[in-house]
């Protein structure tokens, strides 16, 4: 394997930890995070965010979180654009900044 192999799949070795984050701040279970159906307007929410920072963070493309959450790429995409959309409002920004905070160290934690 490369370097480049061995590094990309590190980040993806790294999602689930980034989901347990995003989940528990969420105050919702893992599987209701993965789960096919969107369920409550909360946990609809979180998966979004957690796709987001799995782009933004661990910079996996949006095959591989589709994959990862059992959806397809359009539904990735539109996580992403959404979740950035509502990056304008200061608090959401500092929301996803802290939690980005957070994945980088449980990502960095679990290397």
């Amino acid at each position: 394997m490369t370097a480049k192999e061995e590094a990309h799949q590190n980040r993806l070795d790294r999602l689930p930890m980034a989901q347990a984050v995003v989940a528990h701040v969420y105050g919702i279970g893992l599987d209701e995070l993965l789960a096919p159906c969107r369920h409550r307007p909360r946990a609809a929410h979180a998966r979004q965010v957690a796709m987001y920072l799995a782009h933004t963070v661990l910079h996996l493309n949006l095959a591989e979180i589709a994959r990862a959450f059992g959806r397809d790429r359009n539904a990735a995409r539109h996580a992403c654009r959404r979740v950035e959309a509502q990056r304008e409002n200061r608090d959401v920004d500092r929301t996803l900044a802290w939690l980005e905070t957070l994945v980088r160290a449980a990502a960095g934690a679990a290397a």
